[in-house]
């Protein structure tokens, strides 16, 4: 009790009646009283079976680095990491690379941060140079580069249904991200993001995207908090 004499009462965040919310406009109107008074009588049995479903454990999957990512082996001939300022010609100056996530050996899925850096009042970014300045700007996030994409695009390419991909499709609805932690030089001299995106008949592709074009609220960039 309080010094008034009134219970303490825990406060709810807005978010999470909206999550109770849908859990309760998710339910099954066809279920017959029987099989609801046993999962009513059973509550503990029915928190762990929720808990399982909407706690995924592939959150907790942890992915290991072992082999660098090569833009040849992975686009072809004529790729290569973009060097210096993005008004040059991409062929001299230091590599555009977040060095933090070079250093990264391995990462948890639950550590997965989305952004798509668009700002209050807009409704798409200008461009994905824009986005990239934003992305640099942001010195809590580490921006994923190619070590990152190419474990998600061979796991995806060897487990398919069962893909760390196709997990974060079905429990969050991400079918776009890109990585912004390493700009690419494509074979006509231009600044290029990989990216990987789930397109119809639901599967997924990887592919470079250029720079000039806008970037949606859907078109995320992928990374970690530093």
């Amino acid at each position: 009790m309080t010094k008034h004499g009134t219970a303490s009462r825990q406060v709810v965040p807005g978010w999470y009646v909206e999550f109770q919310q849908a859990v309760l406009r998710a339910l099954p109107r066809d279920i017959d009283q029987k099989t609801a008074d046993r999962w009513r009588r059973n509550g503990k049995y029915l928190a762990e079976v929720l808990r399982g479903v909407l706690i995924a454990s592939i959150g907790d999957l942890k992915l290991i680095f072992n082999h660098p990512f090569d833009p040849v082996d992975s686009f072809g001939k004529g790729w290569s990491t973009w060097r210096g300022s993005l008004d040059g010609d991409g062929l001299s100056g230091d590599e555009d690379v977040d060095p933090r996530s070079l250093a990264l050996t391995e990462v948890k899925l639950s550590d997965f941060l989305f952004e798509n850096f668009i700002q209050e009042g807009e409704k798409f970014v200008s461009s994905g140079r824009e986005k990239l300045r934003r992305t640099k700007e942001r010195q809590d996030f580490i921006q994923f580069s190619g070590n990152v994409f190419l474990v998600l695009r061979n796991d995806y390419r060897v487990n398919k249904e069962n893909s760390i991909l196709e997990w974060l499709y079905r429990n969050f609805d991400v079918t776009f991200m890109d990585f912004m932690g390493q700009i690419l030089r494509d074979p006509g001299g231009f600044p290029s993001v990989p990216c990987l995106c789930r397109r119809d008949p639901g599967e997924w592709y990887d592919y470079c995207r250029w720079l000039n074009i806008p970037w949606g609220t859907c078109d995320f960039s992928v990374g970690c908090a530093s």
